[in-house]
């Protein structure tokens, strides 16, 4: 009965630990335990670092130096600039779809331009580009 106890007891402390390594991973806590945590806009990359977090999950920070609205584009995005004016490089963007657009406090092309953001999504890259495809309204910040 003895043994039996403590093995139930070492499962069960097993258990815990893969359950809080589990959630660590998905949290981005626990020092040592997880990949890295996210990046969110109380630690942002800077818009000219973006290049080297391509392909991860980050916060990307600078002043939106052009910004268009291109309804007669696929998707009609919105094209906010940061660091330098399309066509200029190096700079990153920030690419919201027209059905975002209602999610903002009028037009992002006119909110955000010549103020500082942040945005938090995936970062990609088009054209040698660094870019994040904005996946909501509230995962874009002013400054």
């Amino acid at each position: 009965m003895r043994r039996r106890v403590r093995t139930i007891a070492g499962v069960g402390a097993a258990i815990v630990l893969v359950v809080a390594f589990g959630a660590s991973r998905l949290l981005g806590g626990m020092d040592g335990l997880s990949s890295g945590p996210a990046s969110t806009c109380e630690d942002p990359v800077a818009w000219d670092e973006a290049a080297e977090v391509v392909g991860e999950h980050a916060a990307v920070e600078g002043p939106v130096t052009a910004a268009s609205f291109e309804p007669d584009v696929g998707g009609g995005p919105t094209f906010l600039n940061l660091g330098a004016a399309h066509p200029e490089t190096p700079r990153f963007d920030v690419v919201i779809y027209e059905d975002l657009r209602d999610g903002f406090d009028g037009p992002p092309e006119e909110v955000f331009e010549g103020v500082s953001v942040c945005a938090q999504g995936r970062v990609d890259e088009r054209d040698g580009v660094p870019q994040i495809v904005l996946d909501a309204p509230g995962l874009l910040e002013r400054r």
